[in-house]
């Protein structure tokens, strides 16, 4: 019987010390597993993570200060400190960012925005409705944007710590797209209060931001420094252009300004640089054949518009107008003007193919349909006497220069005299501020402004330097009332189209061809995403 008990005891122990070892084994097989796991995002993290991006932009801006200037390069830079309540997708529509979403009232009059919570600022201070009021009242009073709102506005109120309701006198459709605009810095851009109340209406120098990049350091025409924000709390819809989540990989983003193309593109091929904008379009084949370059068209960025003075003979008569149309050759005209096919393309309506407010019945049958013999008719009805056309241009810009004249030839082939006068910029900007010196001017036009009420600014009666002043653009000013004022995204589109169908029928100015700018990348930036204007979260170094 002890036999049998000794037996089953030395039985018993052997079973457990195998069980033993096998839960060893197992738990080192899971340690195993674990530090193979830490090792491979430790390797992610090694090769994503870290470095400085270093980029060549052209210009230098006068601040930083994205309320007080227009000028496109202080958001290029601030972008990725500021960040507003709605921000634009790849197809330009206002997704919700520091917001969470808003509710309209039935009367399209109230804006009752929800805020985010738990966001903070580069001082580690949580952004709340009392932050985004006085960035607002600072936006309306000194932003051009602002400006633009100011006269329909009524007032704001907080309700809580995570609301803002923003009353109008009138309905107001385009509010939410121009709080997010990404043009000329007419975004709505959130700071803490406290640097509000420090610099009121004057130029701000301390720049404090939600973004997750902080300001570190402002060298006036050398560079800006930014630098990680390790408490950046990001949004996490799908990121999408400027909307949606934003990971910041780079410890730091150094902007250069460097006025000399040559430099900025040497700067990118030898690895000095990692980003360059506006390289020359014809060394296009050997950035394609460098191996160390990337390319980036940017598609959608502008179009070169061809600006009529409505309000001088004889395009005072739309007649004459339209002969203008049926007078140009858009594709000899873009070929002229720039060149390259990959780097311009014809397209009637005033926005691009995959903006939410195309239209691509807009200019049907009238836009790039080239008949000099019905543009001579034309003229005959306007009972054009053979004054002589001024064509006004700058010749410091490549692509101006080239299609004013290209312009010329094409015009003259349809019955028109010419007088084609080239000069410096500030001449030209000096020249066309008269009703009586100048008929048609080349300008650039950015293709997707925020909001289609944002091209009332320039289309209707006297507005810009058009000076059109008759029945189809008082018609013209009621379409656009229409649309401020119709809050429903489906009805507004119809209007919208209204106005497509308006400007071909009454041809107040006229698109001609959309224009690409051409950037470089260094093949060390990885996942860099072609945008309006470069920005570098979601983007990083290879190691």
């Amino acid at each position: 019987m002890k036999k049998h008990n000794n037996l089953l005891i030395c039985l018993l122990l052997i079973s457990s010390i195998c069980i033993f070892a096998s839960a060893c084994s197992n738990k080192e097989t899971k340690q195993n597993d674990n530090k193979n796991t830490i090792s491979q995002e430790d390797h992610v993290k090694q090769n994503k993570y870290g470095g400085t991006i270093i980029v060549a932009q052209k210009m230098s801006p006068a601040h930083l200060d994205s309320d007080k200037s227009t000028d496109w390069v202080i958001s290029s830079i601030m972008n990725h400190v500021y960040e507003g309540l709605f921000e634009f997708d790849e197809n330009f529509k206002a997704q919700p960012h520091l917001a969470t979403d808003y509710i309209l009232s039935e009367d399209g009059k109230t804006y009752t925005i929800n805020l985010r919570q738990g966001v903070l600022f580069q001082n580690d201070k949580e952004m709340t409705s009392d932050d985004v009021l006085a960035s607002f009242n600072r936006w309306l009073k000194n932003n051009d944007a602002g400006h633009m709102v100011s006269p329909y506005f009524d007032e704001a109120k907080i309700p809580s710590k995570y609301q803002i309701i923003f009353k109008f006198k009138e309905p107001y459709a385009p509010f939410i797209n121009i709080l997010a605009s990404h043009v000329s810095n007419q975004k709505m851009v959130i700071r803490p209060k406290e640097i509000i109340k420090e610099f009121g209406d004057n130029i701000i120098t301390k720049h404090i931001g939600t973004g997750p990049y902080k300001f570190i350091e402002w060298k006036p025409d050398q560079e800006v420094k930014l630098s990680k924000f390790k408490n950046y709390v990001s949004n996490k819809l799908p990121s999408s252009m400027l909307s949606g989540e934003r990971k910041a990989y780079a410890d730091n983003i150094v902007i250069k300004f460097i006025k000399e193309q040559s430099i900025r593109v040497a700067g990118v091929q030898t690895g000095e640089f990692h980003f360059a904008e506006d390289a020359p379009q014809d060394q296009y084949k050997l950035f394609e054949s460098n191996p160390d370059v990337k390319t980036v068209i940017v598609k959608p960025d502008g179009m070169e518009m061809l600006i009529i003075n409505c309000g001088n003979a004889p395009f005072d008569k739309v007649e004459a107008r339209r002969a203008l149309v049926h007078a140009i050759n858009m594709d000899e005209l873009g070929s002229a003007m720039i060149g390259n096919k990959a780097f311009w393309d014809t397209q009637s309506c005033l926005y691009p193919k995959n903006n939410i407010w195309y239209y691509e019945n807009s200019g049907k049958n009238i836009y790039n349909n080239y008949n000099p013999q019905k543009s001579k008719e034309l003229l005959k009805q306007a009972n054009y006497d053979g004054t002589p056309i001024v064509i006004l241009s700058g010749q410091d810009d490549k692509v101006e220069k080239q299609g004013a004249i290209a312009l010329k030839d094409q015009l003259q082939r349809a019955g028109f005299n010419v007088d084609l006068q080239l000069f410096d910029r500030a001449t030209v900007v000096e020249k066309r501020s008269k009703l009586n010196t100048w008929n048609l001017h080349l300008s650039y036009f950015y293709k997707s402004v925020p909001d289609p009420q944002v091209q009332s600014a320039w289309t209707g009666t006297n507005k810009w330097i058009s000076n059109w002043n008759d029945e189809d653009s008082k018609e013209m000013d009621e379409i656009f009332k229409r649309m401020m004022k119709e809050t429903n995204f489906e009805k507004r589109y119809e209007i919208v189209k209204e106005f497509y169908n308006k400007t071909w029928e009454s041809v107040p100015y006229i698109n001609t061809v959309d224009y690409s700018r051409l950037h470089i990348t260094n093949k060390a930036l990885k996942n860099y995403h072609n945008g309006c204007q470069p920005f570098f979260w979601n983007t990083w170094l290879e190691k």
